[in-house]
């Protein structure tokens, strides 16, 4: 097939993508071929295309990004049952169903997970002006284009979930982002109506994370960012409080302390940024849970004082997707969503494929939270 797809090249200073032909072939066994509608771009899209051939992952170019996905199933492999030709389907992340994490009930850290869903696989796209093959299965998906091949564990069915063929541009980033907080929230740090919860950058995954909060009943929600607008959005939508690491002099104790004198009971972080991580740690209360899960920069590494660790009983946990099976966060997140507990439409902004740099461009300077990328 003939198509268009967002191709990421070599990095120089910075990512470098291209809207260009390629050329896809038929679904395998296992695979669904997807007529994408729309993709949410995620901060993984940016920071895996940034990354040069040759580093420790074995990250390659050309590539064909993009892993929160939605569109019309318009064929299908010999082996595909779990949907059919004309089905809505949204796309999330893969998992190979036969390793040992899968067969006990956490894709999510499936042992093919790194290579399967940051690397993909080469082929069976080809750009059709250089001819070179390109990466691609990016997440199960590559959905950047404007049709995919998908693998069948990435596909979740929304057939007679939606209320309008646009909702499925409007439901595209729950496959990853927004599933990512709400699953940190509700699956890792448990969050009861008792927590005091810190919350560390409000982009999309942090506002599902407050989101969630609020649908946990917190007493106390805390938004924290450098952008006002996000702030201000973060109360809109939930945030008990809000803290600006960019007023003068700021002291993230002082600040965390006025609000909560014992320090909160969970803190989640979607920074990456050591210094506020450890900030936070420190001002965890007792027994209280750091949920850290961005990427710092390479050559971080957390200083902990073990002997505080013990004596104040404090937990520091990653995770993948929020522990989520998106099966079922999926529809969860729709329901909150048609319950008015999870108004994503006031954090998703819409542009054609054609429009990619702009909507990177409005990313990176936090007017946008969570462009989606349109096909026509």
């Amino acid at each position: 097939m003939h198509t268009k797809a967002i191709v990421a090249h070599e990095p120089t200073t910075h990512p470098t993508w291209a809207l260009e032909e390629v050329d896809i072939g038929s679904p395998t066994d296992d695979e669904v071929l997807v007529k994408i509608t729309a993709t949410g771009i995620c901060h993984t899209d940016i920071l895996l295309s940034s990354i040069p051939t040759g580093n420790p992952l074995g990250i390659a170019y050309p590539k064909i990004l993009g892993h929160e996905g939605a569109g019309i199933v318009e064929a299908t492999g010999k082996n595909v049952t779990s949907v059919a030709v004309g089905d809505q389907v949204l796309l999330s992340y893969y998992s190979c169903s036969s390793c040992t994490q899968c067969q006990a009930e956490k894709p999510m850290y499936c042992a093919q997970f790194n290579v399967e869903n940051y690397i993909g696989r080469k082929g069976p796209a080809v750009c059709k002006q250089s001819g070179e093959e390109t990466w691609a299965r990016f997440f199960g998906q590559s959905s950047f284009g404007e049709y995919s091949l998908v693998a069948e564990t990435s596909v979740v069915k929304v057939t007679g979930l939606l209320e309008s063929e646009g909702e499925l541009s409007l439901f595209a980033p729950l496959g990853c982002g927004f599933q990512t907080g709400m699953g940190a929230i509700r699956n890792v740090a448990r969050a009861g109506k008792d927590d005091v919860v810190l919350i560390m950058g409000m982009g999309a995954v942090g506002m599902a994370g407050l989101m969630t909060a609020k649908v946990q009943g917190c007493k106390t929600i805390i938004a924290l960012d450098r952008f006002p607008a996000r702030l201000q959005l973060a109360e809109e939508v939930g945030a008990t409080h809000t803290i600006n690491t960019t007023v003068p002099d700021f002291d993230f104790q002082q600040a965390v302390r006025h609000i909560s004198p014992n320090g909160p009971s969970i803190v989640f972080d979607t920074t990456g940024v050591g210094k506020l991580i450890e900030e936070a740690f420190q001002s965890l209360a007792p027994m209280g849970k750091l949920v850290h899960i961005a990427s710092p920069a390479p050559d971080y590494r957390f200083s902990l004082d073990i002997t505080a660790l013990f004596t104040t009983g404090k937990t520091i946990t990653g995770c993948i997707e929020g522990n989520c099976f998106p099966s079922e966060s999926i529809p969860q997140m729709i329901q909150w969503y048609r319950e008015g507990l999870f108004p994503i439409d006031k954090l998703v902004s819409y542009y054609h494929a054609s429009e990619f740099e702009t909507a990177l461009a409005e990313m990176h300077d936090g007017s946008v939270l969570k462009p989606v990328l349109t096909w026509d």
